[in-house]
């Protein structure tokens, strides 16, 4: 099994962000532009945190450990539930 899960930790993160934004512009609680702005924000960090599969050094270098920054990613956007 190894490092097979991360990509779909990592789909599973930018999923989550862009329904997140999507219902925050469609109820009103975000203007689009900002929305945008954080949507891509997250995107950006974690398509650039490390190499070509999005996983950093730490990420790579174990099986089970997840870096801080994706740490934070996932107790974010995939750990909780939506409302």
């Amino acid at each position: 099994m190894g490092r097979q899960w991360f990509p779909y930790v990592r789909a599973g993160v930018l999923e989550r962000t862009e329904r997140m934004v999507a219902r925050a512009v469609r109820d009103g609680a975000l203007p689009a532009g900002e929305a945008l702005v954080v949507l891509a924000a997250w995107q950006a960090l974690l398509e650039r945190h490390g190499g070509p599969d999005g996983r950093c050094l730490r990420c790579r270098g174990t099986s089970r450990r997840l870096c801080g920054v994706w740490q934070v990613a996932v107790a974010y956007f995939l750990r909780r539930p939506d409302p």
